[in-house]
């Protein structure tokens, strides 16, 4: 993996040219992924389905969280998700939500140098 990029500023018109293609650069990138994210998560869960519920209910959603700041957020909508990732006394974890980003992290990265170092 590419540890770091170059940004050749001469290309755009002034500082709010550069920041508007950087947003739309990294708000698309974002995008682009959450859905491969949930669709990984919904198909490597290695929990056996009783209800299909947990399954259904794992989902990723890029969002932007401040001017500069984007994430993709993932996550259970089941109260007993945390179970499923945690385990309890009487059942082993089987965690999905901590393996989906090891698996996603570095694609994200990637791509993000990648489109960077095109502006």
């Amino acid at each position: 993996m590419a540890s770091g990029f170059s940004l050749d500023t001469s290309k755009f018109s002034g500082p709010a040219e550069m920041e508007r293609q950087l947003k739309r650069a990294v708000t698309g990138v974002m995008k682009y992924w959450d859905g491969p994210t949930e669709r990984w998560m919904k198909h490597n869960a290695p929990w056996k389905d009783r209800t299909t519920n947990a399954r259904n209910g794992l989902f990723a959603i890029a969002k932007k969280v401040s001017s500069t700041v984007w994430v993709i957020i993932v996550g259970h909508s089941v109260d007993y998700g945390v179970y499923l990732e945690e385990g309890t006394e009487n059942m082993q974890a089987r965690p999905i939500i901590l393996p989906a980003i090891h698996e996603f992290a570095p694609r994200v990265i990637g791509t993000l140098v990648k489109i960077l170092d095109r502006l």
